[in-house]
């Protein structure tokens, strides 16, 4: 059977869920020593939304899923639409658009639609190569396409499930769709633009707070227990790891491209990156000069330095963040302990320091990541992961 066209568009009242996932063997000692080998070249992905779908609509739909419901689609990339700002004339072979951070590929196909409905007029077209401003068609338009249609990047993709139709009346039907993209999703990791400490970026900016950020020290307990006697526990790593919630908000194509090379710079749970922790962790009392810095007593020193809790990140009122390895601790009085820092000398006013924060060395607890756009890419989108402390002083550091 021939590659089916899915035409339905979504009911974007809930958004369209991408599910990033890598595949990660995670060989961890009882110690917390990590080798983490990556088993994908590059992640899955999977796309689910609502559809609403009345009359014409319903009965074509239907008919499609019943005979070709376990064949590959050419699905549309539907947060990568499109829309023609004038008119392309029949015989043009290049269509002119800002082709950064949308899904086409050189040998892939675009899809024109000329409205929303399923019998509206569109054409699958093969792309021969994609340049920054541009894409350049395999062959010329058969047809004039008027300004107001949509342009849609397609992947090849099955269904995961049959869908489940809800039937409000005889003609309005509603279902939820989740296609697996079934080819190669292949896109850049470039993360130069991050910091860089200690041979690793470093994620700036921290979490955002349009939710609440939960966090835990998680330890690498044993226990033993016979079922009638005390119970014996081991901490076998003697150390906690972090573990830190993180959620972006990007909005526009260029935060969201950004954020997605982020992701596969990471690849699930392979690769490490700093993280800061939310907190205000010291409330500095002094400005800097030189490498030594005065902060509210918080029991830092009395527990010592450790590995783990030893890196700092020193952020000013303008946003410049500076990163910093605590050296030495100690109490200067019943309110005041010293923090002692390697690296270059600092010259900073006690008003220019906004916060004094930990970073960890983490890598992602999960290998899956859910990218939830609320909008198509030029507007919102929402993700969240978990972020796993590992031992630092391990990691070539």
């Amino acid at each position: 059977m021939n590659i089916i066209t899915w035409l339905a568009e979504p009911n974007w009242t809930g958004g369209v869920t991408e599910t990033l996932e890598w595949k990660t063997d995670v060989l961890q000692s009882p110690t917390g020593a990590e080798q983490r080998i990556a088993r994908r070249l590059s992640p899955r992905r999977t796309f689910e939304f609502s559809i609403l779908l009345a009359d014409n609509d319903r009965q074509r739909l239907e008919n499609a899923v019943f005979h070709a419901g376990a064949a590959r689609w050419a699905m549309p990339v539907f947060s990568d639409v499109y829309v023609l700002p004038a008119d392309i004339a029949a015989g043009g072979n290049i269509i002119t658009l800002d082709t950064v951070g949308r899904d086409f590929s050189a040998g892939g196909k675009l899809l024109l639609k000329d409205g929303l409905a399923m019998n509206a007029r569109s054409s699958l077209i093969d792309i021969e190569n994609v340049t920054s401003d541009g894409l350049n068609l395999s062959a010329p338009l058969a047809e004039r396409w008027p300004a107001g249609a949509t342009l849609y990047p397609v992947r090849h993709a099955v269904l995961t499930d049959p869908p489940d139709f809800t039937r409000y009346n005889t003609s309005l039907s509603a279902a939820q769709i989740r296609f697996r993209v079934d080819e190669h999703n292949a896109f850049s990791d470039d993360v130069a633009a991050l910091p860089v400490y200690r041979h690793h970026p470093v994620i700036e900016p921290d979490s955002n707070w349009s939710e609440s950020v939960t966090g835990q020290y998680l330890r690498l307990l044993l226990e033993l227990d016979n079922g009638s006697g005390l119970v014996a526990r081991t901490d076998t790593a003697r150390r906690p790891f972090v573990m830190q919630a993180h959620t972006w908000m990007p909005f526009g194509r260029d935060e969201q491209s950004e954020l997605r090379r982020l992701l596969y710079f990471l690849r699930g749970r392979q690769r490490a990156i700093w993280v800061s922790s939310p907190n205000h962790d010291f409330y500095p009392v002094s400005g800097m000069n030189g490498n030594v810095i005065d902060v509210e007593k918080a029991g830092f020193a009395d527990f010592g330095i450790v590995p783990g809790r030893r890196d700092l990140r020193i952020r000013r009122t303008d946003g410049t963040c500076f990163y910093r390895r605590i050296t030495a601790a100690s109490v200067l009085s019943g309110a005041v302990e010293r923090l002692l820092l390697d690296g270059s000398a600092l010259s900073l006013a006690l008003d220019d320091i906004e916060s004094l924060s930990f970073i960890t060395l983490c890598r992602q607890e999960s290998d899956s990541v859910e990218w939830q756009h609320t909008t198509d890419g030029d507007g919102l989108a929402s993700v969240s992961t978990t972020f796993r402390g590992i031992r630092d002083e391990l990691e070539s550091v």
